[in-house]
């Protein structure tokens, strides 16, 4: 593979590590697109009179917190169910209300940015087979300014493919709706893809360094504002693919920001049971190989039956990929299939009727030929194309014979660019960060590091997986970057 020559140092006023559906709304916002209240009426009286007052005013310019006040939802995070109120009205009472927000592009506010993603605009959804369907409704999964609905009309007159079951999407269309999103909104100047971050640190002023032809002090970023005491060092690798998806060159990069925003998502390095033999050529923690291995292999009834260890919707999935292909299932989950802690308990069985059969398949209220649960058990060592499995106090233990193991218990963040893996950013310290149980500890309505200033975090690292309140962070991120820069013009 070629190495060329390193880009950069280049300057911005932020950069943003991630490419994800957080990502783009958080662009789309930096890019000078403006929210506002359109004047609609909400269900919410008491939100319903803090916008109508200064209705002029954008939210972005608002302070946030006295609008935020009293909201309840399904984040933890204020300004996400902000958002979520306006963008997605009444979405928890099982209305589909249009949103109530009136977008205006105002090039004076445009805030300058580069958005650096791994993948192809749109994350990790770029890895995910196109075939399944979101687990939330296809308007939950849309961006400013572009409802997906309308989207996807537009795209059914073209394609001919049929509704999606229970207004939910396929992979495909959200795949395809992200990459068309920065096209249509006019943003691909701000992003570059296959760019791999490897590091980022701060850079203090370099007060003492003196520019040779002009004589003044030259700070480590041009486009530093008095109003910082730092700013960040964004280095990596861009890489460049042939038609094969071979990579064929390489080039480091350089990027100097007052501002970072991490917007990284959480599920780049999957969980692992830490068991001997998980290393084995037929084991995967990934559903992409799983499901090719089905369609590459000579699997059938007859066959040695596939292991699928987990309890979450991706051990769902590899479950129902595999009946589908009727190869017979040994399911291996820790916990009591009644678990109220189970995600299935807390999805409506009209809208998903393929996960509620799983359910029931592990509590035992439908069973199939195809399918063995193994329910309050753990993999206790993998070997040559068998596995013991056991209780949690090992004193029932069997070992099965299997063709091939998929092991789905979640996944984190790759965080490997920051020092100690981003540990200290946590609301735990020292411990490693985790979506569920140990998001980045960020002020609720700024999305600033509680320990790390002029750094932010948004999307499934604070704690918001579901796109609808991912994207809201965005708005704590601009109004609190207009905030600053109103101070540096003073």
């Amino acid at each position: 593979m070629e190495s060329l020559p390193q880009i950069g140092p280049l300057h911005t006023d932020v950069v943003i590590v991630g490419n994800g559906p957080s990502a783009l709304a958080l662009s789309f916002m930096l890019a000078g697109h403006r929210p506002y209240y359109d004047g609609t009426p909400l269900s919410n009286e008491f939100l319903n009179d803090r916008l109508v007052k200064d209705m002029e005013v954008s939210l972005v310019d608002k302070e946030l917190e006295p609008l935020c006040e009293g909201l309840e939802g399904r984040s933890n995070n204020p300004v996400a169910l902000l958002f979520d109120n306006l963008f997605h009205p009444d979405a928890d009472l099982g209305l589909d209300n249009p949103s109530v927000i009136d977008w205006k592009h105002e090039e004076q506010t445009e805030i300058d940015h580069v958005v650096l993603g791994k993948t192809k605009a749109g994350g990790t959804w770029q890895k995910i087979d196109g075939t399944m369907q979101t687990i939330s409704q296809n308007t939950w999964m849309e961006l400013p300014n572009v409802p997906f609905r309308e989207w996807m009309a537009q795209n059914r007159r073209n394609s001919g493919v049929g509704e999606p079951m229970y207004g939910r999407a396929t992979i495909g269309d959200v795949k395809d709706y992200y990459l068309d999103y920065v096209k249509s909104q006019g943003l691909q100047r701000y992003f570059k893809d296959n760019y791999t971050v490897t590091s980022v640190q701060r850079v203090y002023h370099l007060r003492n360094a003196v520019d040779s032809e002009s004589g003044e002090v030259e700070p480590c970023c041009r486009n530093v504002r008095r109003n910082h005491t730092h700013c960040w060092e964004v280095r990596g690798y861009h890489s460049v693919f042939d038609d094969q998806g071979q990579a064929i060159s390489r080039q480091d990069f350089c990027y100097l920001a007052p501002h970072v925003v991490l917007a990284a998502g959480a599920y780049d390095i999957p969980n692992r049971l830490g068991v001997e033999g998980e290393n084995r050529p037929f084991v995967t923690h990934s559903l992409g190989d799983f499901e090719k291995h089905l369609s590459s292999s000579a699997l059938n009834t007859l066959s040695d039956p596939v292991l699928v260890v987990g309890a979450g919707l991706s051990a769902a999935d590899a479950i129902l990929m595999a009946m589908e292909s009727n190869v017979p299932v040994i399911h291996v989950f820790r916990r009591g299939p009644s678990d109220p802690s189970l995600i299935f308990s807390k999805l409506p069985s009209t809208m998903y009727p393929e996960y509620h059969r799983i359910h029931s398949l592990m509590k035992g209220k439908e069973t199939s030929e195809l399918y063995r649960p193994m329910a309050r058990h753990n993999v206790i060592e993998i070997l040559d194309h068998k596995v013991l499995v056991g209780t949690k106090k090992q004193d029932q233990m069997a070992t099965f014979d299997i063709s091939f193991a998929a092991i789905m218990i979640g996944s984190r963040a790759d965080l490997g660019f920051l020092p100690r893996e981003g540990r200290h950013l946590g609301v735990v310290p020292k411990w490693p960060i985790d979506s569920k149980h140990n998001p980045i500890d960020v002020d609720v309505y700024s999305y600033q590091s509680a320990h790390e200033p002029q750094m932010f975090a948004m999307g499934p690292l604070v704690g918001d997986s579901f796109v609808r309140f991912g994207i809201g962070g965005a708005l704590g991120i601009v109004n609190h970057l207009r905030k600053c820069h109103k101070k540096e013009n003073l």
